[in-house]
Order: structure tokens, then sequence, then C-alpha cells
């Protein structure tokens, strides 16, 4: 592997006392926020193994994307879309515990999810000779596979539970992609996106809700308090224009028989990196549009705020905390409505996921 691309993994334990510009704001208790990247300074090519300011870094094989904080001071990260390693670390040791490899016919799409009881991991696959979804269930212990189930549609991205142990909620994004053509999207003329609520653990379909609009892959998810469902989409548009206009929300509310599209937002450039419930609003990372996007829970749109390249996007319900693909890393103040840089950590480039360490 070419060093210049060696990828790493950054635990980082942030002050929110100091911000640069000067600028202050009561985001709460101090988090450790956790990132996979892969560049320093917002810029491609790692120097192997860096150590942050105020925390560690970690060597992982390939390029990591999502991370499930575990107990006992561990975590889980996942290759991105396409990739087939599995890692679990230890933060607090800065150390990788255990590196599992997929089927051969099986690849990872970058999320995963702890099961309700505990003692599981599900994480979103692909059947390499069907091209079908599934979600594989793991020994959160051993990471030995355990079984599988579909997902209802290709691509599957993102999953969560509506209700934990019960009904499981996943964005299928509709784009076939096989480890032979690499990040190639296959299918953009005939994709079919879907957003599948499924029975657990018996893995029966509950029901499955689509977009009219077909070009606008579901990709990721948040669960609001009220128990309404953002959806970031990321547009596969082949002209300009369209993804200048398109739509980066869509809304299942409880009950409802139907997604809703929230308010347009023009200018987003049909990109939505990360998505999180914080408070009223869903907040969306529009890194190609370079906003910080915002709506309330019913679909209304809120002034979007500018962020350079923003990335992944995490809340504890009270605070939220915005990585960038440019390097910096922020919180967001509900209140008064302003992002401001914090101070007092290494800049990286942050992959579209952020993470709170439990």
């Amino acid at each position: 592997m070419n060093r210049r691309h060696f990828l790493l993994l950054s635990v980082l334990a942030l002050p929110l006392a100091g911000f640069a510009h000067g600028r202050k704001a009561d985001f709460g208790v101090s988090p450790r926020l956790l990132s996979a990247y892969w560049g320093d300074d917002g810029q491609e090519g790692g120097q192997g193994l860096a150590l942050p300011q105020r925390g560690a870094s970690i060597a992982l094989p390939g390029r990591g994307h999502a991370i499930v904080p575990l107990p006992d001071g561990e975590a889980l990260v996942v290759s991105r879309r396409l990739g087939s390693w599995l890692a679990k670390i230890s933060w607090r040791d800065q150390q990788l515990l255990q590196l599992v490899d997929a089927a051969p016919d099986r690849h990872f799409f970058g999320h995963a999810l702890r099961g309700a009881d505990g003692d599981t991991l599900l994480l979103t696959e692909n059947n390499d000779d069907s091209g079908a979804g599934l979600v594989g269930v793991y020994d959160r212990q051993n990471l030995r596979k355990l079984s599988e189930i579909p997902s209802y549609g290709i691509g599957p991205h993102e999953l969560l539970w509506l209700s934990p142990g019960k009904i499981l909620a996943v964005a299928n994004g509709g784009i076939l992609t096989l480890p032979e053509s690499g990040r190639t999207k296959l299918n953009r003329g005939s994709m079919a996106p879907n957003l599948s609520l499924i029975e657990w653990p018996s893995g029966q379909l509950l029901a499955q809700y689509t977009l009219d609009d077909k070009a606008l892959s579901l990709r990721h998810l948040a669960l609001a308090a009220d128990g309404t469902l953002g959806i970031a989409i990321q547009a596969e548009y082949l002209s300009a224009a369209q993804h200048r206009e398109a739509p980066l929300l869509a809304i299942l509310h409880p009950g409802a028989e139907a997604l809703q599209l929230a308010g347009q937002k023009p200018g987003l450039m049909g990109y939505a990196a990360s998505i999180a419930a914080h408070g009223n609003e869903f907040l969306i990372s529009a890194m190609r549009g370079n906003q910080l996007a915002r709506w309330r829970c019913d679909g209304s749109a809120l002034d979007s705020l500018p962020l350079p390249r923003p990335a992944g996007i995490v809340s504890d319900g009270v605070s939220a905390w915005i990585s960038s693909e440019a390097g910096g890393l922020y919180g967001y103040n509900q209140q008064n409505q302003f992002i401001i840089e914090l101070a007092g950590y290494t800049r990286r480039k942050w992959d579209n996921h952020l993470s709170l360490l439990i």
C-alpha cells in the first residue's frame, strides 16, 4: 500500500472551552469525538501514524467510514463502501484489537449498528454474486458472522432501530456496485432506492417506502425524539443544474404512508454526507454545497449556515458537532444559530461520519 494513502483513525478528546475567532458558547460537557480520516489538514495522503495534539491515531488497513462506539473503551470501524474489512479498536489503549474480512462473495457498505441485545452487530452488506443487499449479523465479541437477512433492496447503506429489537430501518441506496468494477455505479438508469422497515428478529419486510424520483439515492438515517425519521439523500443526476436544485432530505412521519420531501433549499449540490437529529431539527452536511443545511422535523426549511466541506455530524440532543473534509471541527449553537471552530486538535481530512464515544 502506498504510504501516502495509509489511512488513519483519529481518537480525539476535545475540550470545547476554547474556540477560534474568540467566540464562546456553552456546548455542555466536553465529549470524546471519533472519526476516520484520510489525510492531513484537508489534504489527501496521510503520513503514517499521527498523534493529534489532544488524542491519538490508530492505523487502519484502508479508508474507514462509520464508527460504532462499544462498551469498555472499544469501537467498531467499518470500511468504506466496497470495503471488505471490519475492525475493532480500543480508543483507550490506542490499539487495533481485531481485524476481520468479509466472506469472499460479500462486501460492506460502511455502516453498522449495535444489536438491541448488546451482544450482536448488524452490518449492511452486498451479495456479490446476485447484487442483492443484505443485513449481516455478527457476534460483538469475536466479530464472527452468525446469520444474514435480505435488506430488500440494492446498495443498503445506513441502518437504525425505529423500535430497538423490533423494527429495523434500512436505507437501500439503489446503486449496484461490485468489487470487480470498483466504485463505478452500474445501474444509474434503473436505480430503485427504498426505505425498508424490517421486523426483528424474523427478518420479514413490514413496509417499504420510495420516492417518485428514482435518481434520489436514500443513504443516511436519523431519528428525532418524536419518532420522525430523517433520510439524507445523494442525487445521481447527470446534469449539474439538476444537482444544484436537488433535495437532500426526505421525512417519514410516525404512522405516515409515504415519504415527504422536505422543503427545497437550492444550492446544496445534491450530496448529503451525513445527517443528525438535533432537538427539533434535522442537520445535514451538504459537503459539495459548503453548507450546514437545517430543517425543522416537520420538513420546513431553515436557513443554512456556511461551512467549508462539512462531513460528519453528531448530536447528544443538547450540543452538536460537525467535522469538515477541509480539516476543521466545529460546534453548532442552535439557539444563536452560529457555527464556531474548535481549538486544540490536529487538522485532518475527515471522513463523512462523526461519533460520540460511550
